[in-house]
């Protein structure tokens, strides 16, 4: 995901195709009537608050114009109209969380998810609720290895929601 800011009320999100797939959707399935739509704009809106410090609130007045990328992925231009405030959360940039969340269907995906990856010294963390697996990785070894969790696994997010969700509503298996 590529944020660029254009002005004050005005910035660029280009989503490639790996992003697209990470966030499971689609430039044909856009639709704000549409509530996965919702959730991915609102998803994006909050990486946009971590990356830059700017607190967009996408209930209130939001101007969003998308575009297909030629590569596949998705040009989103999102518009705070000129009165409405904008939250600066810091003058600094917003810090990242150093982990994300990656969800698999069912234990044989996680079995093969860790046949192909290769182990260093990354904190894995595994949780499980109602035959479903996820793992909190750091977002390094995520970088490393996002073929394979692309192919096993679903990216769930790296935001302070998705994780500390996980952590209250989820059963921690073990601690590596």
């Amino acid at each position: 995901m590529n944020i660029q800011p254009i002005s004050k009320n005005k910035f660029i999100v280009r989503l490639s195709c790996d992003d697209m797939v990470n966030l499971d959707i689609t430039y044909d399935e856009m639709d704000y009537s549409n509530i996965e739509t919702r959730r991915v704009i609102w998803t994006i809106l909050d990486t946009v608050r971590q990356d830059t410090g700017r607190d967009v609130d996408p209930s209130g007045n939001l101007v969003i114009e998308a575009a297909p990328d030629t590569e596949g992925g998705c040009i989103l231009m999102f518009t705070v109209p000129a009165g409405t405030k904008i939250e600066n959360i810091g003058t600094k940039k917003a810090r990242k969380n150093s982990t994300c969340i990656y969800e698999f269907k069912n234990v044989d995906d996680y079995l093969d998810f860790l046949s192909v990856a290769q182990f260093n010294n990354s904190t894995i963390r595994l949780f499980s609720k109602d035959e479903k697996y996820r793992i909190e990785i750091s977002n390094d070894y995520a970088e490393k290895t996002e073929h394979a969790l692309n192919e096993y696994a679903k990216r769930i997010g790296r935001d302070y929601v998705s994780i500390s969700s996980t952590h209250e509503h989820w059963r921690e298996l073990s601690a590596s």
